[in-house]
């Protein structure tokens, strides 16, 4: 007895409805019409039936034709087109076209045809047609749809706002993505140029909608003389609009008022809170360097050069302030902690560490410092505990490992030290975990693969192990902890190998960043468990440090 092949059968049946296809085109056999005001279209019965209810509901033996009844013309092309998805399960489309199509199978109550129909509406979502995509999707129910195409504005907002369709948004419409806080730009500024493109497209009939609209701009975000060039010409027709630019330099020159204006948003929108700091590297032309990464235009650009010739230091952003500690000058390590104030530019000494370290790590808790491990001589397993309000440093709980070249992720009011190594050729897989408020170290459940200078992020209830060395080889593999389950289980790996690269959770996705003589920079989504390319840095880097910084207090050069 043969088996049953699923991919002969399957070929063999779409074969046979090519076939029944060509015999309908040359209009053999057909047995039905489907008549549209002065169109009738030859067809199968059977095929007819076995796609749609509706049909199978009102064809007999003796039936011969079938009235459809709407607009002549747009229905005639609907039917034409729709005929061929019933025999081949494809159809050729524009957008119009699949929005009539959607209304037809709707008429016909064939399901397969109207998903068919919205998944190209969903594919074909671009700038031009946003606006009646949008409406299509509201005025039909079609919740999916409508929020993706709203999700898509709100992305693809610097874009759109050069469009032709924006200048014809209702000012409901305008004021509803000016207001919500996924709008992805990376400065207050963009926010008002659309606003201005729009009222400017009809000035003397769009002006009274000002005062209604300016409130979603986030006011005190925008810098002051961008107000008086941009904002004000714009407002002097409207006095609530006035008043509200007087409260806004009031927030600027008396930031001690600021609880009382409560009608002026100064909340950063979702992609203009943070923004990605690169700091330092391993050799002399990128020690000193601070680079802020553009998700935005996917580049990189030098924010400020710290001018120091350290390396192996570690780095942390704690109030505004970019604090470097340890590392390796002239040779020798140090336990030197230096604080850059990033909208100043000013730096400053702050207490020295109580032991040098290099290859050590560092994060932030409760805004104190924690640096963890390293080398100096040997391996190091003491921790210190630093206080910015009485720069004072304190010893903590030793970890359980001597360890350098480690990572650690940060879950909540824990430490997750992870990999590195506690002696020359001697790699680890272990983690132990640091409860910051018991001072106590546990052993936690090791990683499947050793890993040296690997990367880890924490997203969630997850902590994610990115690539590394394992004495022998690069890693490509990536493993990820389960905090409440306790297990490791390995998910989609780099799209190369890779070691000294670190990692970032940025935008609800993984940024990992640089490596040894790497300029890579990939983006892994949990979603969808996949890493895509990111562009890249300006020069391959390891031995660096990859922060998070307030998106407001960075300015451009």
């Amino acid at each position: 007895m043969c088996e049953f092949n699923a991919e002969i059968s399957d070929r063999r049946a779409k074969k046979i409805l090519g076939r029944m296809f060509d015999i309908y085109e040359e209009s053999l056999l057909c047995n039905i019409d489907l008549v549209v005001g002065n169109n009738r279209f030859p067809v199968h019965k059977l095929i007819l039936v076995t796609n749609s209810d509706f049909f199978k509901s009102r064809i007999y033996d003796t039936t011969s034709e079938i009235i459809l009844e709407d607009n002549d013309e747009i229905l005639a092309e609907s039917v034409k087109k729709t005929i061929k998805f019933f025999y081949l399960g494809e159809i050729e489309l524009q957008l119009h076209q699949a929005v009539n199509i959607i209304k037809f199978s709707k008429m016909i109550q064939m399901r397969e045809l109207e998903e068919y129909c919205l998944a190209y509406l969903e594919k074909t979502t671009d700038n031009n047609n946003y606006i009646f995509i949008e409406d299509f999707a509201k005025q039909h129910g079609y919740l999916r749809l409508f929020e993706q195409t709203k999700v898509y504005i709100a992305k693809n907002y610097l874009e759109i706002i050069q469009e032709d369709e924006f200048l014809d948004m209702s000012c409901e419409r305008l004021g509803e993505l000016l207001h919500s806080d996924d709008l992805k730009i990376a400065r207050e500024e963009q926010a008002f140029q659309g606003l201005k493109i729009w009222v400017q497209k009809n000035y003397e009939s769009r002006k009274k909608h000002l005062d209604t609209l300016l409130k979603y701009i986030r006011l005190p975000l925008l810098p002051v003389q961008f107000i008086l060039n941009e904002v004000k010409p714009l407002c002097y027709d409207s006095l609530s609009c006035c008043q509200m630019l007087l409260d806004t330099f009031e927030y600027h020159h008396n930031p001690e008022k600021i609880p009382r204006f409560t009608l002026l948003n100064s909340k950063p929108r979702k992609c203009c809170q943070q923004t990605v700091l690169i700091v330092g590297g391993d050799d002399d032309t990128t020690s000193g360097k601070i680079e802020i990464y553009d998700a935005y235009d996917d580049k990189c650009y030098t924010y400020h050069d710290l001018n120091n010739k350290t390396t192996e230091f570690e780095a942390v952003v704690l109030n505004n302030k970019l604090i470097t500690m340890g590392g390796i000058t002239d040779g020798k390590t140090t336990n030197k902690v230096s604080c850059f104030d990033i909208v100043t530019k000013e730096t400053t000494e702050l207490k020295a560490m109580q032991q040098e370290r290099q290859l050590f790590a560092a994060t932030v808790i409760d805004d104190q410092v924690f640096v963890i491990g390293g080398w100096n001589n040997k391996m190091m397993n003491s921790v210190e505990r630093y206080d910015l309000v009485t720069n004072t440093w304190t010893n903590v709980a030793h970890m359980l490992t001597r360890r350098s070249h480690h990572a650690i992720a940060v879950v909540g009011k824990e430490i997750y030290a992870i990999g590195g190594s506690n002696a020359i050729r001697n790699t680890l897989n272990i983690m132990e975990i640091y409860d910051t408020q018991q001072d106590k170290w546990t052993a936690a459940p090791p990683m499947k693969e050793k890993r040296f200078e690997t990367a880890a992020v924490a997203m969630g209830d997850h902590i994610y192990a990115i690539g590394g060395f394992n004495e022998s080889s690069f890693l490509k593999s990536v493993e990820r902890f389960d905090i409440k389950s306790q297990t490791w289980t390995s998910v989609a790996s780099l799209p190369e190998p890779n070691w000294g690269q670190k990692a970032i959770a940025f935008n609800e996705k993984i940024i990992c960043v640089g490596g040894k003589k790497s300029y890579s920079m990939v983006e892994y989504d949990p979603g969808t468990d996949k890493w895509t390319n990111h562009g890249s840095i300006s020069k391959p880097r390891s031995f660096f440090n990859l922060l998070l910084a307030p998106m407001h207090i960075m300015k451009n050069e």
